[in-house]
């Protein structure tokens, strides 16, 4: 049967593997821009962005960190708009602003917030070369390949997050790590088709009322999005937390309706995998996104074997887990397309 509903999301979620190389091939031209700007005097790098994009922030400040060995927050556009008092310290940042419209107020605001306290020109990630934002900023990284009709982003989420990595990688001249993300584009094609059936079965599957998106370090910010992307399309009960915190209470909510996702890393794997362990000793039915399926027990396995680093292949876990929350939406006749409530870009 011919899929009407959700129809864009769908061929946004499966064509990420083209538009991420499309975007790889572009950045090339970036690296002597991003240099000279990395080269500003600063303390501290700041990314900003709202809803997915401040999710985004959150995980492109873990990579910064982990690359360039610089301080790097990840923080909601509208705490420096409305209270820049308690944001920003007496460090002097660089500020990186995401948004997929390069339209969104708050982040405007935050970038106007920040040019008149530091005399400091901006950067921005999105996917609109004529936007607002774009024409604020002193450079902007355009991943315009990836621009959507759907509201809920997946394709822009994922190419912005990409080239976050790429600002990281060129402004600590890691060449490795280039090349490590040049990779991801075969990845996609090599895992998407594979797990798909699994993803949608589970995503299809009414018994489970109760999603939980396990990560941390530089994968919660990541689980976050994909927590948002079942809440946003599907309108079902969706957590995210750190995996350690989810044993301080959030144990409580687990029962064999709950689906835990995983996002597994290579550094704290055991520890990791421990709780998903208890998890499902509680009941709850757990996925692993896995780089290697060794010593892994959960119900379901999502395994990339990337050859890559914990650090490059985030984005490769992201498409599986957008399929979940189009899958249950469409399992419950909504519109993956137009989710409830909300629009594209978000005007105050």
């Amino acid at each position: 049967m011919e899929i009407t509903n959700g129809s864009h999301t769908y061929y946004e979620i499966m064509s990420q593997g083209e538009v991420w190389k499309k975007v790889l091939g572009k950045c090339s031209a970036q690296q002597k821009p991003i240099e000279h700007w990395i080269n500003k005097t600063h303390d501290e790098v700041i990314f900003i962005g709202c809803g997915s994009t401040h999710y985004l922030a959150l995980s492109a400040a873990k990579v910064w960190t982990s690359l360039t060995f610089e301080a790097a927050h990840g923080i909601p556009s509208s705490e420096i708009w409305y209270y820049p008092i308690s944001t920003f310290s007496n460090h002097k940042p660089l500020l990186v602003a995401i948004s997929r419209s390069g339209e969104t107020t708050e982040t405007i605001k935050a970038i106007e917030v920040y040019k008149n306290k530091y005399k400091e020109e901006n950067l921005v990630i999105c996917c609109y070369p004529e936007s607002r934002m774009v024409l604020l900023s002193e450079l902007a990284l355009i991943a315009d390949d990836a621009s959507e009709n759907s509201i809920a982003q997946t394709r822009s989420f994922s190419s912005m997050y990409i080239l976050s990595q790429v600002l990281a990688g060129f402004s600590s001249k890691n060449s490795k790590f280039i090349e490590e993300l040049n990779q991801l584009p075969s990845i996609f094609l090599r895992t998407v088709n594979k797990y798909e059936p699994l993803v949608k079965e589970l995503g299809s599957n009414p018994f489970y009322q109760h999603f939980v998106f396990l990560g941390s370090g530089v994968n919660y910010g990541l689980a976050s999005e994909t927590m948002l992307k079942m809440k946003e399309m599907s309108t079902s009960i969706s957590e995210v937390f750190h995996f350690m915190e989810f044993r301080h209470g959030p144990l409580s909510m687990i029962t064999n309706q709950s689906l835990v996702v995983g996002f597994i890393s290579d550094l704290r794997k055991n520890e990791e995998l421990k709780v998903l362990r208890d998890l499902k000793a509680l009941g709850a039915t757990t996925l692993a996104l896995v780089e290697n399926s060794s010593g892994v027990d959960a119900d379901y396995i999502i395994e990339i074997n990337s050859n890559i680093s914990d650090l490059a292949r985030g984005a490769s876990y992201l498409p599986f887990l957008q399929l979940l929350g189009y899958y249950h939406s469409i399992s419950k006749g909504l519109n993956p397309d137009k989710p409830t409530n909300l629009s594209s870009v978000v005007y105050l």
